[in-house]
């Protein structure tokens, strides 16, 4: 039983008095932490629930043994992808020590997407990336949307799959002493620690200014992108909004981030890092010698800035710009939140390779390098096409689906609907399908 946007000791308690109620006594129940805060007192709540009288019951009936889930989607939507990946990987840490200290056996489990804002990319090395101890021999993880299909569509990608998954987490689980030499997962060291810790704020503070601390922006995302057509896609097991409130925080990560993978800005899966890192490395020189330290010997901050890397490698600011400039009605509106956010994605792309040491972004990727190169300009004609659909359907009053009997007797601005409509959900399946870690 997964509690979603578990908050308190309470959310839990209400879970286990509900399976009292019904004589269910070794259900796992699983709290979910998606949120920057909850993320944070996360080991605080669960403390309180190993001290609970009738949650040690519980607890006891079940072997000792806990999964706790934490959400990537979530909390890289409500905090940006950096401190995202910081809070989790710092809850992850408190969560093996709570484990060892209570003799518990926590499982955590990943709540993971495809694409890189919502916790996606490479799994052997995502594995790698965690916390000394947060394994221990036991993970798991959510597989969602297209990554079923490109993952475990074919029998030998299935296999070749599940041998990364399980080397990841053998090699994750062998103890530090058995490395004597490589240091497979070198444990983060108090310089690393207070550097991310900077960064993270830095980060975090440019991405709630432009996300939530810029009353226009909600006009800006849904105009600049498809957002409100996703809805008429028949995918997908929830709506694109939790209520009928027209806010981010209302807003759903999925549709969330494959929103910007449709219009290539990618904006999720790296806004608000160029800057923190260019705040970091002006400060002092001898800070890029550190990242570039970090890079090299913590798979964390390795596995992050390779997927960075992967991110803006697929976003085209060319065509970003060119939704922004059709679709955004107030054109000054328009052009100061996409050159601001142009701004941003260049000083990411700086940065990046000058940690990375690279002349160009995944030059220590070339096949994906090629990958990406090859595949993109397939993907850009959709783009365009989508533009100019999206501005004729919007201009006739928006999305409409129409069976064949209905199709008839519609008069001719709704069939034109109806067509224009189709159309555009197909140019968003075939983008999704062309630039891929979508959703």
């Amino acid at each position: 039983y997964i509690i979603s946007m578990t908050h308190t000791l309470s959310d839990i308690l209400e879970v286990q008095f509900f399976c009292k109620e019904v004589g269910i006594d070794n259900l796992p129940i699983v709290p979910l932490f998606e949120t920057i805060s909850d993320l944070r007192t996360c080991t605080t709540i669960l403390e309180q629930a190993f001290q609970h009288p009738f949650y040690r019951t519980y607890i006891a009936n079940c072997q000792r043994q806990q999964q706790v889930m934490i959400g990537y989607s979530d909390s890289s939507k409500d905090g940006g992808i950096l401190t995202s990946s910081w809070e989790l990987y710092r809850a992850q840490s408190r969560l093996a020590e709570l484990s060892q200290q209570q003799q518990i056996a926590i499982t955590i489990f990943h709540g993971r997407g495809g694409a890189i804002g919502r916790g996606g990319g490479p799994i052997y090395e995502a594995i790698l990336a965690q916390p000394p101890n947060s394994v221990n021999g036991r993970l798991r993880m959510t597989e969602q949307g297209e990554m079923l299909s490109f993952k475990y569509g074919q029998y030998d990608i299935a296999i070749r799959n599940m041998e990364l998954v399980v080397a990841g987490v053998i090699q994750s689980s062998i103890p530090d002493e058995e490395f004597v030499e490589t240091r497979v997962h070198p444990r983060a060291r108090e310089e690393w620690i207070s550097a991310m810790n900077q960064l993270s704020a830095s980060a975090h503070a440019r991405y709630r200014k432009l996300i939530y601390e810029d009353p226009q922006f909600i006009q800006f995302f849904e105009q600049a992108t498809p957002t409100d057509e996703l809805t008429w896609l028949n995918i997908g097991s929830r709506p694109t909004r939790r209520t009928q409130n027209r806010t981010i925080e209302d807003l759903r990560a999925i549709p969330w981030v494959f929103s910007w993978m449709q219009n290539r800005y990618v904006l999720p899966s790296w806004y608000g890092v160029g800057g923190a890192l260019e705040e970091f490395i002006q400060s002092d020189p001898e800070r890029l010698v550190l990242l570039q330290q970090m890079y090299r010997q913590w798979p964390f901050l390795s596995a992050f800035i390779d997927n960075l890397q992967m991110s803006l490698s697929k976003a085209d600011m060319r065509i970003a710009h060119n939704y922004t400039q059709t679709l955004v009605t107030d054109k000054e509106l328009g052009e100061r939140l996409s050159h601001q956010i142009q701004e941003e994605y260049e000083r990411t792309q700086q940065n990046v390779l000058l940690i990375t040491g690279g002349r160009y972004l995944l030059d220590n990727s070339p096949v994906l390098q090629e990958s990406i190169k090859r595949r993109n300009p397939y993907v850009d004609p959709l783009s365009y096409f989508q533009v100019a659909m999206l501005k004729r359907l919007r201009a006739i009053g928006g999305p409409l689906t129409l069976d064949q009997d209905a199709l008839k007797e519609a008069s001719a601005i709704d069939r034109e609907r109806a067509r224009l409509t189709y159309a555009v959900l197909l140019t968003i399946n075939g983008i999704a399908a062309g630039v891929r870690n979508t959703g």
